[in-house]
């Protein structure tokens, strides 16, 4: 059976900017999450696949049907953009109905009352909230019967909770309709909620593409690393490797990773959530890696704290405020820090 959704080599130059070999297939109902800093091309990227600029190289198919060279109103595709792009001239009923201009007017009502919208059929954007709008936009995007979803960063623009909402009701909305869709962001944690499958882009180039787990914890180089919230990541020596087990040096200090087989160099990448800290003493080795560790810096976050600990190598870990609290920890306080073996990460660097 073939991909609901595939690119094959897609290439664009438009100005200075390039995207350049970009490949991947998705099945029936996958969410696509495309993650990627300012000026990455996610949008470009979106913009492509729906028509507005056609690819130096490569083909879209969608369905099976190759769009590659179709106009954007041949694709059958579902566009939800930042901005809304609702017609504010237009009721929210008649902005749901343009999707479909010849279709049966009873179908836009059935849709507005099944996204909790009927109450608003008759009022104008300029009197809908934030998260209204977006309800709107997406029933226009309904309308059109599509094929495939395409989301530019919908919901940057609202408040938190709002944004919170709709973001469970759009990844439940997509499921009972199982299509596809390619969903672009910034925000690592909506990344993670949404997706069955993500990518990373930076400068038109996909960097790595898989589960959020493979990306999240497994990243294929040092900027993915950075990018996905590995606040540890430090050049390491490689010294043996034995049963799954590969030891590594940290300048005079050495640490364990699960690993069947490793390179020489390697970037060593710790996550701070799987870094616990206690006041139990001394440092071993094995399976668990523990470590003296002396408290450099405490960062209050939103809901964590950010412990910036000195091993004999720099080392960051996210805690409860409850387990902040029992430590007592502060500047200079003496710790033990732990990691599994398996929470480790390596990536090559030969």
């Amino acid at each position: 059976m073939s991909a609901a959704v595939e690119l094959e080599r897609i290439s664009l130059s438009l100005g200075a900017f390039a995207l350049r070999d970009i490949s991947f297939a998705l099945d029936s109902g996958d969410i696509f999450v495309i993650l990627g800093p300012s000026g990455a091309g996610k949008s470009v990227l979106l913009e492509t696949i729906a028509g507005f600029y056609p690819p130096k190289s490569g083909t879209i198919k969608i369905g099976g049907r190759d769009v590659t060279s179709a106009p954007p109103e041949a694709r059958r595709i579902g566009f939800m953009f930042q901005d809304y792009a609702l017609f504010p001239h237009l009721t929210v009923a008649q902005n749901v109905q343009f999707a479909r201009p010849n279709g049966d007017p009873a179908h836009s009502r059935d849709l507005l009352a099944r996204l909790g919208l009927a109450a608003l059929a008759n009022r104008h954007p300029a009197n809908l909230s934030g998260g209204e709008k977006q309800r709107v936009a997406l029933t226009r995007a309904l309308a059109m019967n599509p094929a495939l979803f395409l989301f530019d960063e919908p919901l940057s623009a609202l408040d938190a909770p709002t944004r919170d909402a709709l973001r469970a009701e759009l990844k439940s909305l997509l499921r009972q309709l199982g299509l596809p869709a390619i969903y672009v962001t910034h925000d690592q944690a909506e990344a993670l909620v949404l997706a069955d499958k993500m990518a990373i882009l930076r400068d038109g180039e996909l960097l790595q593409v898989g589960t959020p787990a493979e990306i999240f914890n497994a990243p294929a180089s040092e900027f993915v690393a950075n990018f996905v919230g590995i606040e540890t990541v430090l050049k390491g020596e490689t010294l043996a490797v034995s049963d799954g087990d590969a030891r590594v040096a940290l300048g005079s200090c050495e640490i364990h990773a699960a690993a069947s087989r490793a390179t020489r160099r390697v970037l060593v990448c710790i996550r701070p959530e799987d870094v616990a800290l206690s006041r139990a003493p001394g440092a071993g080795s094995g399976a668990r890696n523990r470590f003296d560790a002396r408290v450099v810096e405490v960062a209050a976050l939103a809901h964590l704290f950010k412990i910036t600990l000195d091993c004999g190598f720099p080392l960051v870990a996210y805690i409860t405020k409850q387990t902040y609290l029992e430590l007592g920890i502060a500047p200079g306080a003496r710790l033990t820090a732990s990691v599994e073996a398996a929470d480790v990460h390596l990536i090559p660097q030969e």
